[in-house]
């Protein structure tokens, strides 16, 4: 993607590119995931059976330094002083040997090696990406805090969700993560799929004040649907506003309508 950039000559992109992939992929997701790895007794990797602890934690460090390296000298043209210097300093620790004359600016520019990428552990870590979202977004269904932590009870493959289980308890801030295999226990908690696998977070919910609580935001949806449904509806607004904004109205009301009929869902459940 950088390289096709680059040729264009849209550096707006180049740098896009460079910064989604250092704050999305590798500081939003891989620290947070390493320090799972890193921590005093991590789980296992999913295919890492017979790899030792210690053995494991150096691959993650060698992994963390040689991606930043790495992005370093992918970064550089874009900002040269602050690469450098962090350079001169990562360099060393990532495995390379520098003189007095070594600089970032001789070293070579990365080249994307597509025969390199593993669709298996790509599959693996999209798989844990959604239910560490699913988990995140059944937070906020329940309107739990960030600072609280609880319980999950996962329904699925048991050894997939033992393998899952200290990531997602670290990245949604569970205390554990329990494997109920195919069946998940008789309660009024909501539950998110994704995929095979069927989350609720084990807690008591107090069914009066949730019922008052949804049904207090069913009401703000739709009175926000209403809204939009207004703008949309009015023939000056879709024919004189922008074609993105009318897009972006369209998108909204369309994201109101489907958790109106998740919470509407939720409420009829806790009302049976």
């Amino acid at each position: 993607e950088v390289e096709k950039h680059f040729t264009d000559y849209r550096l707006d992109l180049v740098a896009r590119a460079v910064y989604e992939f250092v704050w999305d992929e590798y500081c939003d997701w891989y620290l947070e995931l390493a320090k799972v790895q890193l921590s005093p007794h991590p789980n296992p990797l999913p295919e890492g059976e017979g790899v030792s602890t210690e053995a494991q934690k150096r691959a993650t460090r060698r992994t963390l330094l040689r991606v930043l390296e790495t992005t370093l000298r992918l970064a550089h043209p874009l900002m040269p002083f602050i690469t450098e210097e962090l350079w001169q300093t990562v360099a060393p620790l990532s495995g390379k040997t520098l003189n007095k004359d070594s600089t970032i600016m001789l070293e070579i520019y990365p080249k994307s090696q597509p025969e390199k990428i593993d669709t298996a552990s790509e599959q693996w870590i999209a798989q844990l990406k959604d239910m560490v979202n699913a988990c995140r977004s059944l937070r906020g269904e329940m309107a739990i805090g960030p600072a609280q932590k609880v319980p999950l009870i996962a329904a699925g493959d048991k050894a997939s969700v033992q393998a899952f289980a200290p990531y997602l308890a670290a990245l949604a801030k569970l205390t554990e993560v329990t494997a109920s295999g195919d069946a998940l226990p008789e309660t009024d908690a909501p539950v998110q799929i994704v995929g095979d696998y069927r989350l609720m977070l084990k807690i008591e919910i107090d069914v009066a004040a949730e019922k008052e609580r949804l049904g207090k935001e069913v009401a703000r949806l739709q009175g926000e649907i209403a809204k939009a449904e207004g703008k949309l509806g009015n023939a000056s607004f879709v024919e004189r506003a922008p074609a993105v904004v009318v897009a972006q109205e369209q998108e909204r009301l369309a994201g109101f309508k489907a958790m109106l009929d998740k919470l509407q869902g939720q409420l009829t459940k806790l009302s049976q």
